[in-house]
């Protein structure tokens, strides 16, 4: 199973579900785009909130997958599963 982190400066919203994610990443993007923008997150282990984004908004999505069975503890426990995406909005003007 995998779960998604989402952190907007400084807040943490978790997500169980990849299309919120990826609509929330195209929200984002727009916001910063446009001199700053509200955006609405409903769908994540937070209540329902709006965060205003502009270009300066530090944003990092995690990827983490939680086995669904017991892991032994070794090496092939799965510590490179992480897959982290940071946006970098100077790159995408």
């Amino acid at each position: 199973m995998q779960v998604f982190h989402v952190y907007i400066d400084d807040l943490r919203f978790t997500f169980v579900d990849r299309a919120p994610v990826e609509e929330l990443k195209s929200r984002v993007v727009e916001a910063s785009r446009n001199d700053g923008d509200f955006v609405s997150i409903t769908q994540s282990s937070r209540p329902p909130s709006e965060i205003f984004v502009t270009s300066q908004t530090k944003v990092r999505i995690e990827t983490a997958t939680i086995p669904r069975d017991p892991v032994s503890t070794g090496s092939a426990a799965g510590e490179d599963d992480d897959d982290a995406f940071w946006f970098d909005f100077d790159s995408l003007a």
